[in-house]
């Protein structure tokens, strides 16, 4: 926890439940699994006291301490589907790319555990494979200080067909054989939750990029279940009611660096007048949302009714990870350096200025730097739906 005070040790429990237990929903309780299987591994112990190294020794009130983390880890274990993560540290890249992979998973609010092969033992592995919903396994070390072959066989063992797999090399220069092991796994009838990623260079934005919509993939494929009965358990005539609200079509593009990415987006509205402004609700594990914070700019290709059908199908189309969504569309650079689409009625020239958390999308609110017409007399392409749990 992170509290000071003039005590050395816990004589006043009240004092510091808050403080433990925020720190525990804060750092701690996104890795419960790991929590229980060290709990687990310290029970044979006599402690006597516990140095937290954020606040006071514990001694007055061990068994209470120890028995809130159980039993918080173990709630919160057994509410959602989870992805195991396994990567060697300070080996290659595989730290960073273990990273983003996570961002990539957390998007879609999927638990992620993150484990360090050269820092864990077989029985913690076995009991986080055997219960994970997916496996997420970065290249280890042919050489290694400590032999990887128990972890890794382990992995193959409790791994079963009901789970998604995703490999990534390291780029250590010693990595294990990428394809061999993909090879084991399909054999074993876990379903390829991405292409392998490889690593034949130092890592850049869009390596980083890549690594994202893989983890985004992973965790849609997790929560596929929960999303289908999230969507059956809207009021059937709420559903209809809000799927009455008409609005336009419009395609998203936003270009930062090498990295490029776009969306088919239909809830956008003038926001303000001066300055000039507009909001966009973007899903949160849309694969652009990361190109949309503060200061960062896109265009707003507006569509043009009986003539978007191509553009609306090419871009509803589901790509793979760090795949280019713009293969066979025309398009020229905004001044932003965003993608204006030839085929577009009109374009608005945007800067994201704030982000709004609205449950599972962010509202994007930015300001129009430019924008034009293309085609005077067209008018805007209307989207109608039926119910509000689809686009």
């Amino acid at each position: 926890m992170h509290y000071c005070d003039d005590s050395l040790y816990d004589e006043t429990l009240t004092l510091l439940e808050a403080d433990f237990q925020y720190y525990y929903d804060c750092l701690m309780g996104p890795n419960a699994r790991s929590v229980l299987a060290a709990l687990k591994r310290i029970q044979p112990l006599t402690i006597g006291q516990i140095a937290t190294g954020h606040g006071p020794l514990l001694r007055h009130h061990l068994a209470d301490w120890i028995e809130r983390y159980r039993t918080w880890s173990e709630t919160q274990a057994q509410a959602e589907p989870f992805v195991v993560i396994f990567y060697a540290a300070e080996y290659g890249f595989s730290e960073r790319l273990a990273h983003t992979i996570g961002q990539g998973l957390l998007k879609t609010d999927t638990a992620v555990e993150v484990v360090d092969m050269l820092d864990t033992d077989t029985q913690t592995v076995r009991e986080l494979v055997t219960t994970a919903t997916g496996l997420v396994l970065g290249m280890p070390p042919q050489t290694a200080p400590v032999s990887l072959e128990p972890i890794l066989s382990t992995i193959l063992a409790a791994a079963h067909p009901k789970q998604a797999i995703g490999l990534f090399e390291t780029g250590g220069g010693q990595d294990e054989p990428i394809f061999p092991l993909r090879n084991r796994f399909q054999e074993l009838g876990l379903r390829a939750a991405f292409e392998p990623i490889l690593i034949k260079t130092t890592p850049t934005e869009a390596t980083d990029k890549l690594c994202e919509e893989a983890g985004t993939d992973l965790g849609q494929w997790v929560n596929r279940d929960r999303t289908l009965k999230q969507s059956k358990s809207l009021d059937s005539d709420l559903g209809q009611a809000l799927g009455r609200l008409s609005t336009g079509l419009y395609i998203l593009t936003a270009k930062k660096g090498d990295i490029s990415s776009a969306m088919l987006a239909s809830w956008v509205i003038q926001a303000s007048v001066q300055p000039p402004g507009l909001a966009v609700a973007v899903a949160k594990d849309r694969a652009i949302e990361s190109l949309l914070h503060g200061g960062d700019t896109f265009v707003l290709n507006v569509l043009e009714e009986g003539n978007y059908q191509r553009l609306m199908k090419h871009f509803l189309k589901r790509f793979g990870p760090g795949a280019d969504r713009f293969e066979g569309i025309a398009s020229y650079a905004a001044e932003n350096g965003s993608p204006i689409l030839a085929e577009s009625l009109a374009y608005l020239e945007c800067t994201v200025t704030h982000r709004l958390e609205a449950g599972d999308h962010w509202i994007i609110y930015c300001t129009v730097k430019a924008g034009r017409v293309a085609k005077p007399v067209g008018l805007t392409a209307v989207h109608h739906r039926k119910a509000s749990n689809h686009y």
